[in-house]
């Protein structure tokens, strides 16, 4: 039986039928829950655009961004469900940008960081691609963190901070000192 949890605006009465179909088809036909997340999240790409993250689990709490107002929460057989349109796989999915920070600096990050995707195969080969170009490129000494799914405490120098996330992978870049 479903529970609706939370349902945004950009959830219409249509698309959360369809939504709640593709859930039900999904648990008849896998057993887990990364290749039910995955069934799902590959029809609503398909048929809808943009990335959709899809996340199962018995009990969670979630915080970011997402495109559209396009977010439902739902519960189905004791799992957790959250379904969420983000800006997709070429995008960059800006989850924390400092308001001062300049745009020159915080295009070059983009950038920078978009190459290390294109040209590194594994994270930490990524992390060291982007330090290198960032303090190449910008003066001070700047830290970069990499990841699936973290939180992060760092002093740094005030408007001096962008965390995106593109491709699933999240990036903090931050000045940590002049």
């Amino acid at each position: 039986m479903f529970q609706i949890i939370k349902v945004d605006s950009g959830i219409d009465a249509k698309l959360e039928f369809e939504i709640s179909n593709i859930v039900k088809a999904a648990y008849e036909r896998l057993n887990n829950q990364y290749d039910r997340s995955k069934y799902i999240s590959d029809y609503l790409d398909e048929r809808y655009g943009g990335c959709w993250r899809v996340t199962i689990g018995k009990s969670f709490t979630s915080c970011g961004t997402y495109y559209l107002s396009q977010l439902l929460r739902l519960s189905y057989q004791n799992d957790q469900i959250e379904i969420v349109r983000t800006q997709g796989d070429a995008e960059f999915e800006i989850v924390q940008r400092d308001q001062g920070m300049n745009q020159a600096v915080f295009d070059s990050i983009l950038g920078i960081i978009q190459n290390a995707q294109q040209m590194q195969k594994n994270l930490s080969a990524q992390v060291e691609y982007i330090s290198e170009c960032v303090e190449s490129k910008h003066t001070g000494k700047w830290a970069v963190i990499c990841g699936y799914d973290f939180n992060s405490r760092v002093p740094y120098v005030n408007n001096n901070l962008v965390c995106v996330a593109r491709k699933g992978i999240r990036y903090t870049v931050l000045m940590i000192s002049k």
